[in-house]
C-alpha cells in the first residue's frame, strides 16, 4: 500500500508536534517505508491509521520506536570520557568520597552511553547512580539487557577504552553485563518535548552532577532547544554540574537558547556547559 508525499508529510507533522522531532529527508524514507508496511499488515487505509494514532497511544508509541533514530557505540567521542575520567571523577573522588555520583545519559538510545559513563565510574572507584532515558521503549529494554554485539565498537573512536570492555566480552565479540553494572543503571521513558511540563516533574531525574545529551538537538527546533536546556538547567541540575552535547553541536547552542545559568567551558579540546553556584 503507498502513501502519498502529502500523507507521509501528515505524520512527519504529526511525529513533530508530539516530540519535537523534525526528521531529516534522508530519514524520512525509513519512515514511508515503515507506514506502507503498517498499512498493509492492518489492512486499513491512511485515514483510519491517522485516527488511531491520535486514540492509540501504543499504535503511535510503535510509530515513535521506528521513527527515532538509534545509532551509537561505546565510548563515542572518546575526547570528552577521557576529560571525565581524568578530571570529572577525580574532583568528585577527592571532595565527595564514597557519595554516589548522579549521571544523567538523557537520549542514551540502546545504551552503550550509559554503560560507557558506568564503567568510568567503576574504574575509579566511584558509586554511581545512572539514568539512561529515551522516548523509544524498544530501545530502552534493549538498554536494561546490558547484552551488546560487537557493533557496538569502534576500531577508532573509543578503542583506548577498550581495555574496560574486556571483562564483559564473550566468544564472538558479543558483550554481556553482570548485575554490579546493570544495578547501576534505571532507564526511564521520557519525551524531551515535554520536558517543561508539569506532569514530566515525577519523571525528570534531579540534582544531576553530570548530563550527557548529545547528537540530538540537530533534531529539534531552535525553540525547542531552549526550553529543554532551560528545564535541564532549572530542574535536573545541581550546581556545578556538567552537561555535555556533541562536539559538532556546541556551535548552535549559543546564547540564544542557551540559558545564563550556565557558563560555556573550553578544557584543551573539549568543550562542556557547567551550571552555574558550584564548585
Amino acid at each position: 500500500m503507498m502513501i502519498s508525499e502529502l500523507e507521509l508529510e501528515e505524520i512527519v507533522e504529526m511525529i513533530t508536534a508530539r516530540i519535537g522531532i523534525i526528521p531529516r529527508s534522508s530519514h524520512r524514507k525509513g519512515i514511508r517505508d515503515y507506514l506502507e508496511r503498517k498499512l498493509s499488515s492492518m489492512n486499513a487505509d491512511f485515514a483510519t491509521y491517522k485516527r488511531l494514532l491520535v486514540s492509540d497511544n501504543d499504535i503511535f508509541s510503535e510509530l515513535v520506536d521506528e521513527s527515532t533514530v538509534n545509532e551509537t557505540y561505546f565510548f563515542r567521542e572518546e575526547r570528552q570520557f577521557r576529560f571525565v575520567r581524568d578530571k570529572l571523577l577525580p574532583i568528585w573522588k577527592a571532595n565527595f568520597g564514597s557519595v554516589p555520583i548522579k549521571i544523567w545519559s538523557a537520549a542514551c538510545s540502546f545504551g552503550e552511553e550509559a554503560y560507557s559513563l558506568a564503567l568510568l565510574a567503576k574504574d575509579a572507584g566511584i558509586r554511581a547512580d545512572i539514568t539512561a532515558s529515551d522516548i523509544n521503549s524498544r530501545v530502552l529494554r534493549h538498554c536494561e539487557s546490558g547484552v551488546f554485539l560487537s557493533k557496538s565498537i569502534r576500531s577508532v573512536d573509543g578503542c583506548s577504552f577498550m581495555n574496560l570492555l574486556r571483562p564483559y566480552t564473550k566468544e564472538g565479540g558479543k558483550i554481556e553485563f553482570g548485575s554490579e553494572i546493570r544495578s547501576c543503571i534505571k532507564t526511564r521513558k521520557l519525551n524531551l518535548a515535554e520536558i517543561d511540563s508539569p506532569f514530566s516533574d515525577a519523571l525528570l531525574p534531579h540534582g544531576q552532577n553530570i548530563v550527557f545529551l548529545r547528537n540530538v538537538f540537530i533534531y529539534f527546533s531552535q525553540d525547542l532547544r531552549a526550553r529543554i536546556l532551560h528545564a535541564i538547567s532549572e530542574k535536573c541540575m545541581a550546581p556545578g554540574g556538567c552537561l555535555f552535547v556533541s562536539m559538532s553541536e556546541i556551535a548552535q547552542l549559543d546564547a540564544t537558547v542557551m540559558p545564563d545559568s550556565f557558563d560555556k567551558i573550553s578544557d584543551g579540546s573539549v568543550f562542556y556547559f557547567r551550571k552555574k553556584g558550584g564548585a
